[in-house]
């Protein structure tokens, strides 16, 4: 389903979007200021999972681009973004559907809608980011403006976490796979290739 040479990122990325997909989860029977408050059990019945793909290759959004921007200022930050756009197809866009598609979800990617896509290219890149602003900032600069005009000031603030990681699936796999976060550093897992033995050997 996520592909046939992947990377333990792929898979922990996949195994995020794939439970998150499922729709079962717990909401709370109270606010957070409530001790006593009882966690039930919820299964979403929605048919279309919003997917925010896209949001960081054109807003700079991931630690490359600051790499980028610090070696090449803005014409190295564009080039990276230019190449990440470039490759978001391959890279992400089926492993995300397939993952999805298989609890009968379907995947939007409103961040790729042509005019949302049109709309962001006719911005200067330091209008879109400021990568000389600490992350949580700087980066995503652009939505991070729109956040706090729609009133979502919180969310507004919070520094990028990727879905493997806010979801706590890459420990869990860097545990099993490599014994710790710490070795599965070592090993760079995000590279590492999980290739499937062919029955044909």
């Amino acid at each position: 389903m996520i592909g046939l040479h992947i990377s333990y990122q792929d898979l922990n990325i996949g195994i995020a979007l794939w439970l998150a997909s499922g729709g079962n989860g717990w909401v709370s029977d109270a606010d957070d200021n409530d001790a006593t408050h009882a966690r039930i059990k919820y299964k979403s019945n929605a048919r279309i999972l919003l997917v925010g793909s896209g949001a960081d290759e054109q807003c700079a959004g991931y630690g490359r681009h600051r790499t980028s921007f610090r070696r090449g200022s803005w014409l190295g930050l564009h080039e990276e973004m230019k190449l990440d756009m470039q490759r978001i197809w391959k890279r992400n866009l089926g492993r995300d559907d397939r993952c999805i598609a298989d609890n009968g979800k379907e995947a939007r990617f409103p961040f790729l809608d042509e005019d949302v896509i049109r709309v962001l290219l006719d911005f200067p890149l330091w209008e879109v980011a400021n990568l000389d602003q600490p992350s949580g900032t700087g980066d995503k600069k652009i939505l991070r403006e729109v956040a706090e005009l729609l009133g979502l000031y919180e969310a507004a603030v919070l520094p990028k976490r990727a879905i493997q990681f806010g979801s706590r699936i890459a420990r869990e796999s860097n545990r099993k796979n490599f014994g710790s976060n710490r070795a599965a550093n070592q090993a760079s897992a995000g590279s590492v290739k999980i290739c499937r033995k062919s029955n044909f050997n």
